[in-house]
């Protein structure tokens, strides 16, 4: 089968025919239709972040099942599906309270396992949910990062009655934007850079009453602006940016929240001062658990959660080198490759 593989540290990937998965007693086997192209692709790819090596990346994907281990019930072959990145071990106290996506043994599809940047990708059948009939392979691919955002949003106690400002108008950001939205929040801010113009303005499509470009204001000062002095009750990070964080714990109102979705890869120097004195509360979240990931699927079947607005570019899995070209001149939001 064609797959990209990345095959040694530093730069660079190559597209190229390997084996096909085996399937195990436990697996289900998935001809990838749609595969998505997170923000954790790109260090990957780009070598700055180390995997096992040789490695086929990508966890964003939906496809057919074409093959089904010997002990799994409740799938056959032709079944449309999409499958979670979290695999736990099941033993474990995080996997046994329902926190797998904390599992003290975490194995993660496309990071730690080939994943789905290929023909046919191999899932373990707990991780697979099926699709409706009238959901697409693009939706089905993009309940990843809708998930991702939506585990934030989830143990954020946002109200009616709260302004959220949420930091980066990427994947996860923009369906931040509409989660918080469909929690009830009164006021939700997205919040980009200079470089982000048509990101901001799909922000505003998906229902953010505000987009404030950093780079040509003064960001507290506009909250402010726009809160009446309030500030914000809830910011959420989905850049993993480390210039992001003093600008939001400037912006977050006394005894309000700042929450941590975006992935951090250098340390942060970050003034603790502004968290004791206004009493900030601070939490992160790591992926999301299968249930989480479920309720996504029905969000986005039910269509509360719009996917295509996010989506600007697809690509076939051979054209690898021009999807990534689109990524580096980031004229992309998200890119999905079609195996």
């Amino acid at each position: 089968m064609l797959a990209v593989v990345k095959e040694h540290e530093g730069p660079g990937f190559a597209v190229k025919d390997v084996p096909m998965p085996e399937v195990r007693e436990d697996d289900v086997l998935i001809r990838a239709r749609s595969v998505g192209i997170c923000g954790t692709d790109i260090p990957i790819l780009a070598g700055t972040r180390v995997i096992p090596w040789p490695m086929i990346p990508g966890h964003e994907f939906a496809g057919d099942v074409a093959g089904v281990g010997s002990r799994v019930r409740g799938f056959k072959e032709g079944d449309r599906v999409t499958s979670c990145l979290v695999i736990g071990c099941g033993s474990c106290r995080y996997c046994v309270e329902g926190s797998e996506c904390l599992c003290d043994n975490l194995v993660e599809t496309g990071i730690h396992v080939d994943g789905a940047f290929a023909e046919y990708v191999r899932a373990p059948a707990k991780t697979v949910l099926k699709l409706k009939d009238g959901t697409s392979y693009d939706q089905g691919a993009s309940i990843d990062p809708v998930a991702s955002a939506y585990r934030t949003i989830r143990a954020s106690g946002i109200t009616t009655k709260d302004t959220v400002a949420i930091f980066g108008p990427g994947p996860i950001g923009l369906y931040a934007v509409q989660l918080a939205k469909l929690r009830g929040a009164r006021c939700v801010i997205s919040i980009g850079t200079g470089d982000d113009a048509d990101r901001l303005s799909r922000a505003l499509e998906l229902g953010a009453d505000y987009a404030i470009d950093s780079s040509a204001c003064d960001v507290a000062g506009r909250v402010s602006e726009i809160t009446g002095g309030a500030m914000a009750d809830f910011v959420q990070d989905c850049t993993g940016a480390p210039s992001v964080v003093e600008s939001a714990l400037a912006i977050v109102k006394k005894r309000g929240t700042f929450a941590v979705t975006g992935l951090f890869h250098h340390p942060v120097e970050v003034n603790l001062g502004r968290v004791t004195r206004s009493e900030i509360s601070v939490y992160g979240t790591i992926c999301y658990t299968r249930n989480e990931f479920s309720e996504c699927l029905d969000l986005v079947e039910d269509g509360r959660v719009r996917v295509g607005p996010v989506i600007t570019h697809h690509f076939a899995l051979r054209d690898m080198e021009s999807a990534w070209e689109v990524i580096q001149r980031r004229e992309a939001v998200k890119v999905i490759l079609r195996p």
